[in-house]
């Protein structure tokens, strides 16, 4: 995943919904991926709610609970990362969109999973998905990210460049499964094709 530093600007206005506080917890359910922010070395994930020249004042998304985050601490707001594919890199942002469809709503793998779990699950919604750049670490957080969020009713996102890269997605999803059984029908026919010559 890429990574990239926060712009501190102006404050952000803070939203709730009667339905989310009935969790217990304040959850933002207009939150855009601009709002949320992963801080490196702090669990889960947060929402800015001021900014100043030396601090970001953010809250957990789950717990409620606000903080000051150093305003030299690395913080990228979600909707500056991207996940490499070999093809153009796709907004975080939209791959949690596919996630949730190609899910349906339900949970994805823990971060306990094994590697090879995490990678099959996350390569079948990202067929084109880069396998070397794209580490463990990566998969771990992808999928942490996106039940936190799920939980939370945060998903999907109605962010029009979200839901262009979902429909992105899914295309490559198609393109890719197309791809697959026209290989296992050449294969067949090639398959024939030497059973015919054994015969004559």
């Amino acid at each position: 995943m890429d990574y990239e530093w926060l712009s501190v600007g102006k404050p952000l206005e803070v939203r709730t919904c009667e339905a989310c506080v009935n969790r217990a917890k304040a959850v933002f359910c207009t939150m855009q991926p601009k709002d949320i922010l992963a801080i490196s070395g702090k669990p889960g994930l947060y929402k800015v709610l001021n900014t100043t020249h030396r601090a970001i004042v953010v809250e957990s998304i789950r717990e409620g609970k606000r903080s000051a985050v150093p305003s030299s601490s690395r913080v990228s707001s979600f909707e500056d990362i991207s996940i490499f594919t070999y093809d153009e890199d796709l907004p975080l942002a939209g791959v949690l969109n596919s996630i949730h469809g190609h899910l349906k709503g339900g949970d994805a793998p823990t971060s306990k999973e094994s590697h090879e779990a995490l990678r099959n699950f996350v390569t079948e919604v990202v067929p084109d998905l880069d396998q070397e750049r794209v580490y463990h670490s990566d998969l771990k957080k992808l999928c942490a990210w996106y039940n936190e969020l799920n939980d939370l009713k945060v998903l999907p996102f109605t962010d029009e460049d979200a839901e262009a890269t979902e429909e992105a997605v899914e295309e490559k999803a198609v393109e890719a499964e197309g791809q697959a059984v026209a290989e296992e029908g050449e294969a067949v026919e090639a398959a024939s094709d030497e059973d015919a010559a054994s015969e004559a």
